[in-house]
C-alpha cells in the first residue's frame, strides 16, 4: 500500500513556533510555612492573546477588519487542510522540477531586489555565486524556466484569490446564524422556556 506524502504545513517562526509552556506560568502562594503552586491562568491567557496577534501578522491580516476572523480561518484552512490546496498530481517517470524552479524564482527576485539588476543580469550573478547549483544551466535556459515558473505562480495566485472570494461568498450566503459572533461573544437566543412554563401554569389553573 502506498501512502500519500504528507504535505508540510507552513513554517512558523519565533513565538508561533513554540508552545505555551505551563512550567513558565506557575505562581507560588501560601502561608504558615506551606507553599502552594498554582497555574497563573491570567498570564497564560495574556500570552495566548499575544500569539494570536502574531498569527494575524503572519498572514498579513488587520485584526480591526470586520472580517478578520473569517479571513484568518480561511488562511488557516488553505494552509493546513490538504483537501483545499492546489497541487500537481504525481506522475511516473522523470521527476518534475517545479520546486526547483520556484526556488529559482525566489533567488532571482532576491538578487533583483537587492541590486536592482535586470532578470538576465541577476541570472548571471546566480550562476557566478552558486555554480554548483545553477552553473550547469545556461542563462537562456534559466531565463526560460524563470518565465515559465512566474506564469504558473501568477496563475495559481489568481486561482487562489478567486477561491478565497468564492469561499467568502459561500460563507456570507449562509446568513448570520451560521457565522459565529466576533471576539468570542455569545449570541442572544430566544428560547421557548418561558412560554412553556406559562403554558404549564395556565393548564394547572
Amino acid at each position: 500500500m502506498v501512502m500519500a506524502r504528507k504535505r508540510r504545513a507552513p513554517n512558523y517562526t519565533g513565538a508561533l513556533a513554540q508552545p505555551i509552556y505551563l512550567e513558565e506560568h506557575y505562581t507560588f502562594t501560601g502561608g504558615l510555612g506551606q507553599v502552594t503552586q498554582e497555574l497563573d491562568v491570567a498570564a497564560i491567557r495574556k500570552r495566548a492573546v499575544e500569539k494570536m496577534r502574531l498569527l494575524f501578522e503572519h498572514y498579513k491580516i488587520d485584526p480591526s477588519d470586520e472580517q478578520s476572523w473569517q479571513k484568518l480561518a480561511m488562511s488557516l484552512v488553505l494552509a493546513h487542510v490538504p483537501g483545499l490546496q492546489f497541487a500537481n498530481r504525481p506522475k511516473r517517470g522523470r521527476k518534475r522540477k517545479t520546486g526547483l524552479y520556484d526556488e529559482l524564482v525566489r533567488e532571482i527576485q532576491e538578487v533583483k531586489s537587492k541590486t536592482g539588476m535586470r532578470t538576465q543580469d541577476a541570472i548571471r550573478r546566480l550562476r557566478k555565486d552558486k555554480p554548483e547549483k545553477w552553473g550547469r544551466y545556461s542563462v537562456e535556459s534559466l531565463g526560460a524556466r524563470y518565465r515559465e515558473a512566474r506564469r504558473r505562480q501568477k496563475a495559481l495566485a489568481s486561482l487562489h484569490e478567486a477561491w478565497l472570494n468564492e469561499i467568502a461568498t459561500a460563507i456570507s450566503s449562509c446568513g448570520p446564524s451560521a457565522t459565529p459572533p466576533p471576539h468570542g461573544g455569545t449570541k442572544r437566543t430566544v428560547g421557548p422556556t418561558k412560554i412553556s412554563v406559562r403554558a404549564k401554569t395556565s393548564r394547572r389553573k
